[in-house]
């Protein structure tokens, strides 16, 4: 940290030597030629008076750049930028006079002191003119850097955490999956071998497909029709299970698992043995182009049981998480409890 600290400050310093020293070379330069290349005029008082108005010019300067533009210019006060910015000119120019009268021991009435201010103001003013662009134009690009940088590592934060969330879905859901292949198993049920077969695509599907942040929706929702076919497999003739898909999947895509959550949770609640008529309606509806709405509804016992079994678990916390990072402002979550029926509505705006 602090040898990084230090190569901005000299690279900074580098900077402002550089810019001086092509200054007073080009100072001299001009004076020399406007002088016809003569090296008489070059006198030690010359060289010296020449030197100190260049001395004030980077007093005026670094004024300018350390209290005028931090202090009132970028927190907008305009106003008194520009009146200080006058005095600041106005009192560089006045030291600089009667230095130049004290060192060339000149009076003030042989100087045209009007025409000495106004050459002086103008060579100030473009040098603080010059000077002030240099700095804002460092200051943006600075900014656009600062700006870059952060949004890659909010970028790379993002990522580190969606990949967090996802896969704490892929050992939630295989937790449960297993634990309805262990019951057939117990049971020694024709249906484990078909459930097995099942499961393996379903694990292929979230190894593989799953590991892009994005997959088409016709792929997402094959996924989910295998894990219908698992769940029937499993729960036989306790409930009716009906999906519906209107409309085209095209080439829409979309964040994975984000539906298997509300589905599995449909299943766990909707399908007990204690409902007389269990029922899961499943519908995507993508009729209209770039949004994908879909919606779930269950059947239950009472809002009571719901409550104390916790209904949203940790895989519709997580998948609230994922929307809020992956659809900010493009998503619509709606989760309504009636007397028998569960129902979540979610809409995806492109």
């Amino acid at each position: 940290m602090k040898q990084t600290s230090k190569k901005i400050i000299q690279s900074i310093l580098f900077q402002h030597i550089m810019f001086w020293g092509i200054f007073v070379f080009s100072f001299y330069l001009l004076i020399f030629g406007l002088e016809g290349f003569s090296l008489k005029n070059f006198t030690l008082t010359r060289t010296l008076s020449t030197f100190i108005t260049i001395f004030y010019i980077s007093i005026a300067v670094y004024i300018n750049l350390l209290i005028l533009i931090p202090y009132f210019l970028k927190r907008k006060k305009y106003i008194s930028f520009g009146l200080l910015q006058i005095l600041n000119i106005i009192f560089i120019i006045t030291l600089n006079l009667f230095s130049s009268l004290l060192i060339e021991r000149a009076s003030i009435k042989e100087v045209n002191v009007f025409n000495e201010f106004i050459y002086e103001a103008i060579l100030i003013s473009l040098f603080l003119s010059i000077t002030t662009f240099l700095k804002l134009l460092r200051d943006w690009i600075n900014f656009q850097e600062d700006s870059l940088n952060f949004k890659e590592t909010q970028r790379q934060k993002l990522e580190a955490e969606l990949k967090l969330l996802r896969g704490q879905i892929n050992p939630h859901f295989l937790f449960n999956t297993l634990n309805n292949l262990y019951a057939l198993s117990l049971d020694k049920s024709d249906k484990t071998p078909n459930l097995i077969l099942k499961l393996s695509d379903l694990m292929r599907y979230m190894l593989y497909d799953c590991r892009d942040s994005y997959v088409l929706i016709d792929k997402e929702i094959s996924f989910i029709k295998n894990y219908l076919e698992l769940e029937k497999i499993r729960i036989g003739e306790k409930a009716n299970v009906d999906m519906k898909v209107n409309g085209s999947t095209g080439l829409q895509q979309i964040a994975p698992l984000l539906f298997i959550p509300f589905i599995e949770n449909a299943f766990k609640h909707g399908t007990n043995r204690q409902l007389n008529h269990s029922f899961i309606r499943i519908i995507f509806d993508l009729e209209k182009q770039g949004v994908i709405k879909f919606s779930i509804e269950n059947s239950k016992e009472d809002k009571e049981y719901l409550k104390d079994k916790k209904y949203s678990g940790i895989g519709i916390e997580n998948v609230k998480k994922r929307l809020t990072l992956l659809y900010p402002e493009k998503h619509s979550l709606k989760i309504s409890d009636n007397q028998n029926v569960f129902k979540v509505e979610l809409i995806l705006e492109p």
